[in-house]
């Protein structure tokens, strides 16, 4: 019986496989990033960082006015048009812009004045709601078009990347949150970079509104 229900689910058990050794290798790699940034910021800057960084997720949410959701239902039916929705989501993305940053500095205002420079929180916002949401999206897109081993290995490497930024955080002679934020930004737009370079689908970019409209 077990042979039988394994000859028949052969596909879907190796891509199940597949995704939790992505999220197995992800775990370690984070591990690793937890561990070197923590033994390097003070206490109270790892903490404020932690917190600015779970703002900016939340603010991610925001990007794009939830573009991401029609670019992955067609990256899992219509693969033909992922081209022309990616063309929506950078377009949505550029226009969701002065809502993201209206509602950074309110949450700064009220939350981070007294904790966190303005810049430095910024700048930790944009990458999280920016450039590793557009990592993430590579990853979504993937998913989406069932290639689970790109999305294994690019979640792997694109952690692996942070944790390689917060390990040379450390070689900093006097490492502080702001050095940090840039090393972050840096990090992450080379994990976006090699994704967006090596693992997203080469498809013209084209805007398309009676798709969007929709």
């Amino acid at each position: 019986m077990v042979r039988d229900f394994i000859s028949k689910n052969r596909g879907v058990i190796r891509d199940y496989l597949t995704a939790v050794s992505g999220a197995g290798g992800r775990l370690v790699f984070s591990l690793v990033y937890f561990i070197a940034l923590a033994n390097t910021l003070t206490i109270a800057e790892f903490g404020i960082f932690a917190t600015a960084s779970a703002a900016g997720i939340m603010l991610s949410r925001i990007a794009s006015f939830g573009f991401v959701s029609p670019l992955y239902r067609i990256a899992t039916v219509k693969r033909h048009l992922i081209g022309a929705y990616t063309a929506g989501y950078l377009l949505f993305t550029l226009l969701s812009l002065p809502v993201l940053a209206a509602a950074a500095l309110a949450l700064h205002w009220i939350f981070f004045s007294g904790e966190i420079s303005l810049s430095v929180f910024a700048m930790i916002v944009f990458t999280e709601a920016i450039v590793w949401r557009g990592f993430e999206v590579v990853l979504i897109v993937n998913n989406g078009m069932g290639r689970f081993s790109h999305s294994a290995v690019l979640a792997i490497v694109g952690t692996m990347i942070r944790a390689i930024g917060a390990a040379a955080l450390s070689l900093v002679v006097a490492p502080d949150l702001e050095t940090w934020s840039w090393y972050y930004l840096a990090a992450n737009s080379v994990a976006l970079l090699l994704a967006v370079v090596v693992f997203y689908p080469r498809q013209r970019l084209r805007l398309a509104w009676r798709l969007y409209r929709r």
